[in-house]
């Protein structure tokens, strides 16, 4: 709901957005895998392959085409761009930071859907399990959060000078 409310604050007469959504979780430690976010349109996949795709970054991957780590997905948070700025070129990715290998991450959900079924599970239990979601999407090093930001800073400016 507060996404929709700034885009219908900021970006309602905007001809071009560029968007870029933040996760953790997928892929190689400190590694901002750069997963096209958007509509499944050729045009719009170039734009935003030109866009984050060179100075040295890693290519832009996609969901549509399997060259991204993440599964195919719907429901995104990206589609409300779209509903709410029809008017505007969108052009987005989603920075996938990779945290832990992919079977603590996984380990680390399931016991959080296990939580969510057992609410009455002892505190000092729920607590552990909490720790365990937090370290499979965190990781508390200066190194990791170093490179999270120089990749984060780089893919902002790409993004300032695909929109200018």
């Amino acid at each position: 709901m507060t996404l929709r409310q700034v885009l219908r604050q900021h970006a309602t007469r905007a001809r071009r957005l560029g968007w870029i959504d933040v996760h953790t979780g997928l892929g190689p430690s400190g590694v901002g895998e750069r997963i096209f976010a958007g509509r499944n349109d050729p045009a719009t996949v170039a734009r935003a392959r030109a866009w984050w795709g060179g100075g040295g970054a890693t290519p832009v991957t996609s969901i549509y085409d399997g060259s991204s780590s993440s599964a195919f997905l719907t429901g995104l948070m990206w589609d409300s761009a779209y509903q709410e700025c029809p008017q505007a070129e969108i052009t987005g990715i989603a920075l996938e930071y990779g945290t832990q290998p992919p079977m603590v991450v996984l380990q680390a959900l399931r016991a959080e859907q296990w939580l969510q079924l057992h609410p009455e599970a002892p505190r000092a239990q729920a607590d552990a399990i909490r720790q365990q979601v937090l370290e499979a999407f965190y990781t508390d090093t200066d190194d990791w959060k170093q490179q999270v930001v120089q990749q984060a800073r780089q893919a902002l400016f790409q993004a300032v000078d695909g929109l200018a």
